[in-house]
């Protein structure tokens, strides 16, 4: 084997980082970089599905990353050519089995081995952490969607508590139309009671405030994989673990709430066929109603 040498100012300060036993710095820049993941010539060809390259070791299996395509060159000694190019984000949003973990440059003198938890951590970290490394930041956008049947039974609630999954309002912004919203977030199957006749769908919208009251949803389909990811949630497929929506193809933050209070001037908004936003309601904590705009049809008189 080549000796390894930094092919980059990223892969640089990673060697100082780790020559220095400096964890912390090393995990952050894992948060930033992209990472060189193996793929047989077939798959590079597009002649079939790329794979995960793993190996098995005594403490389990490893999904296999580098943090350059030189050093997977080194690292491999050359038999691997071909690669895909994720970010930690993106292979949390795919990871396959919450048992193995992510070997970073394995074979190299900058070898990180990271648990399954600690790859969901680093890729979609608790809101809480996230608002304090910038304290002055405006809270977060959070919404939830509705289904447009439990319109009415939502306005005429007079507590402002919700419960259950919500996503971060940023990493879907972009998206227009409800069926790619849906598609986006995982959550097609839901279409029937989720999409009206119309083709709109329904948004609970606020700013998280207290983000302590915002976990991220790391745990697994089974106890074993709750375990494995150091989590606390256990749910049905297709829920995945990694603090993300299941989805492979996206890379969305979501978060689990147990009855959190609305803030005053939570909205309710209404996406139209043609990506287009109407404001429905907006909640008034000072009267503990919501103030309706233009009230959707309910369900039996829609079309």
């Amino acid at each position: 084997m080549q000796p390894w040498r930094p092919a980059s100012p990223f892969e640089e300060q990673l060697a100082a980082a780790h020559a220095a036993e400096d964890t912390y710095t090393c995990l952050s820049l894992m948060r930033t970089t992209e990472f060189a993941l193996p793929i047989t010539a077939a798959a590079a060809a597009g002649e079939e599905a790329p794979r995960w390259a793993t190996a098995d070791r005594a403490d389990g299996v490893w999904l296999i990353a580098y943090t350059s395509v030189e050093s997977m060159a080194t690292g491999t000694g050359g038999a691997v050519e071909h690669c895909r190019v994720q970010s930690l984000v993106e292979i949390a949003a795919a990871w396959p089995d919450l048992e193995w973990g992510l070997a970073v440059n394995p074979g190299l003198p900058v070898q990180l081995l990271m648990p399954s938890g600690l790859v969901a951590r680093l890729a979609a970290p608790a809101m809480a952490e996230e608002q304090s490394t910038a304290p002055d930041q405006v809270p977060a956008l959070v919404q939830k969607v509705i289904p447009y049947g439990d319109l009415n039974t939502v306005f005429a609630t007079r507590n402002g508590r919700v419960s259950g999954y919500v996503h971060s309002l940023a990493d879907v912004r972009h998206m227009g139309s409800p069926n790619v919203l849906l598609d986006a977030l995982g959550r097609m199957a839901e279409e029937d009671v989720l999409i009206d006749d119309e083709g709109s769908t329904y948004l609970m919208r606020w700013p998280a405030i207290g983000p302590d009251l915002y976990r991220s949803p790391y745990g697994g389909t089974t106890e074993r994989a709750c375990a494995a990811v150091e989590g606390w949630v256990i749910e049905e497929p297709p829920f995945i673990g990694t603090g993300l929506v299941p989805n492979v193809e996206q890379a969305i933050r979501e978060y689990k709430v147990d009855g959190i209070c609305l803030p005053h001037r939570a909205e309710i908004v209404q996406v139209t066929r043609a990506g287009q936003e109407h404001l429905v309601a907006t909640w008034d904590g000072d009267r503990g109603a919501w103030m309706v705009r233009v009230r959707p049809p309910a369900s039996g008189e829609l079309g």
